[in-house]
């Protein structure tokens, strides 16, 4: 007669699985993060504004759709952003391509005749502003 211990029986239970769902969330994760046609990137504040978000980017039929959610934004701010050459730590202070300001923490853009695969090669930054009248106070930045 075998005696079965409740704790080796969890134990194993639990070695069983665990790596069954780690590799299901990291493949998901891989997934996400390496697609062709998607990406995400994270907008970091600048200049002591607290204003952080992300960035998500979409091919589509139409072009590149550009998704911005930024946190802390100031009541009632439309703050220009754009997608500048360079990174955020050298940045082309001449926006290459226009987005939509954002308004309420969002902004949604999509440009024609641009895709995923031809940001990837070069260096660009999408960097938010403070407003139309402070174009070089930066707020947040995000390298591509």
């Amino acid at each position: 007669m075998t005696i079965v211990r409740p704790a080796l029986v969890a134990a194993l239970y639990a070695f069983a699985w665990t790596p069954a769902l780690a590799a299901t969330n990291t493949m998901n994760h891989i997934t996400n993060a390496l697609s062709p046609h998607a990406m995400t990137i994270n907008l970091g504040a600048q200049n002591h504004s607290r204003q952080d978000g992300q960035a998500f980017l979409n091919d589509t039929a139409g072009g590149l759709k550009v998704k911005l959610q930024v946190k802390n934004e100031p009541a009632g701010a439309s703050e220009p952003s754009h997608i500048h050459q360079g990174t955020c730590a050298k940045l082309n202070p001449a926006p290459w391509k226009p987005l939509s300001n954002v308004v309420n923490g969002v902004s949604v853009t999509t440009i024609p005749g641009l895709t995923i695969a031809a940001l990837k090669k070069a260096h660009y930054a999408i960097n938010v502003h403070k407003s139309a009248a402070e174009l070089s106070h930066y707020v947040s930045c995000g390298d591509l």
